[in-house]
């Protein structure tokens, strides 16, 4: 999930926060905290708004508030390779209202930052960062934003395609018609990709079918289905009312769903709904091959995931990798979920290389032992394993600090937990080109950086 730091409402329009030097916007003389009200007589609300005025028009006319109170009318005759060289205020994102009974935001333990209770119910950042919104207080002036703006693809949480299951999930009383407005959007040419959250005892078997095969009904506009397992912390205020996911549910998800993604391959090319990672390394079941992914639609909702990593670790294996000028010996830390394939991964690169890397598997204390993916451990949860990890170094997943890679979701800092630890830490890189190249040219080097924080 893509978070921000939200801005106060500073007034109408959108504020220029920095202009580039040379750029359209520094020659008609914009600067940072103006505000740009309206293009053409069109009131702005956001950055998507300007960058959708002016996309294609050469003749603009801009309305602008100086902080000083006065307002300019610039004209401005563009060409089509001028950039306008701005940069704008983040938007406020919208809220969302629903009372999901199984909403992750309601897990978090006493003194997590407020940002991870924050639930965003916002077209724009669907658009811009895949963030799921359910749709169900969409307005007809927003779903006509989409159609006009081409805000596509869109990312919707349907849980349930039957009314009441899915207000039940929702924890919202009145309709919503979601397959109404998917079908709007759909018949107006937005892509459209699904998530289903899948609770046990509320829309799992016949109910899980009857979603799927209702969403079929608006393919290829819906182009892809994600089926992700319920999780639940000791903190969730729901936890009397849910049942947990198991392995052998797991299993069972899978017999029933393959059926459908081979008929679905054979009438749509691609298996159309897609199981998270989690269901097959729960359920002990081989992770599909590349072919069945497809393009990867959902793999940031952890669909994927694994293939893409075992794909890049065995063309990363099969590369010409020099030979590191010292003993690499290390700890690599990840969540149990993942942790049996990234041991064997670490047994084969020790055998290849002569390095000497161990595999550990952390707890999460922080959300409590259930929660088992590598991308909700915490600095603390790292420290509270210091006994297991050996070696001079110690690489963590990237997935676990923010995106500058430096804050844990406890607001413990990398630098501060390198310093509790006394070792070198490293993120683990996005890519396993990177992983590799972190190994042997970085700390395998003759002159390996030791300092903490790494």
């Amino acid at each position: 999930m893509y978070i921000v730091n939200f801005p106060k409402n500073k007034g109408r329009g959108v504020e220029v926060l920095k202009v580039q030097e040379g750029s359209l916007g520094h020659e008609l003389e914009l600067k940072p905290g103006d505000r740009i009200l309206s293009v053409n007589g069109r009131k702005l609300r956001d950055f998507l708004d300007f960058q959708f005025l002016t996309g294609s028009e050469s003749e603009l006319t801009l309305e602008v508030l100086k902080p000083s109170g006065e307002q300019w009318q610039i004209e401005v005759e563009r060409d089509e390779d001028e950039i306008w060289g701005l940069e704008f205020e983040t938007f406020m994102p919208r809220q969302c209202a629903n009372e999901c009974i199984f909403c992750f935001c309601d897990q978090n333990p006493q003194g997590a930052r407020p940002s991870l209770s924050f639930k965003d119910e916002d077209i724009r950042l669907s658009f811009l960062y895949g963030n799921y919104t359910t749709m169900t207080s969409i307005t007809q002036a927003e779903m006509e934003r989409i159609v006009e703006q081409r805000l596509s693809p869109q990312y919707v949480s349907v849980h349930a395609t039957d009314s009441e299951v899915r207000r039940k999930l929702l924890g919202f009383n009145k309709p919503d018609h979601l397959m109404e407005k998917m079908r709007y959007l759909t018949g107006h040419g937005i892509e459209l990709h699904c998530q289903i959250v899948l609770c046990p005892g509320y829309n799992d078997g016949a109910q899980l079918q009857k979603t799927v095969f209702d969403l079929a009904e608006l393919h290829p506009g819906v182009t892809s289905v994600a089926v992700v397992p319920l999780g639940i912390t000791p903190f969730h205020k729901n936890r009397d009312i849910l049942i947990p996911v198991t392995d052998e549910f797991a299993a069972s998800v899978i017999r029933q769903v393959e059926p459908w993604q081979q008929m679905f391959r054979r009438r749509f090319g691609a298996v159309f709904v897609f199981l998270a990672d989690e269901f097959y390394l729960r359920a002990g079941f081989p992770i599909p091959g590349k072919r069945h992914y497809g393009d990867y639609p959902q793999i940031e909702d952890g669909v994927g995931m694994v293939r893409t990593f075992l794909d890049g670790f065995n063309a990363a294996m099969k590369r010409k990798w020099p030979r590191p000028k010292r003993r690499v010996r290390g700890t690599l830390a990840t969540g149990k979920l993942f942790y049996p394939i990234l041991e064997s991964c670490a047994k084969q690169i020790n055998e290849k290389f002569g390095t000497e890397l161990k595999t550990v598997r952390v707890a999460n204390h922080f959300f409590g032992e259930e929660i088992t993916v590598s991308g909700l451990l915490t600095g603390g949860d790292l420290l509270r394993s210091r006994d297991s990890f050996a070696g001079e170094f110690l690489i963590i997943p990237e997935d676990s600090v923010n995106y500058e890679g430096y804050l844990f979701l406890d607001d413990m800092t990398v630098d501060d937990l390198s310093r509790k630890l006394c070792l070198p830490i490293y993120r683990s890189g996005r890519k396993l080109a990177d992983f590799f190249k972190l190994l042997f040219e970085d700390i395998g080097a003759a002159n390996a950086p030791k300092s903490y924080g790494v």
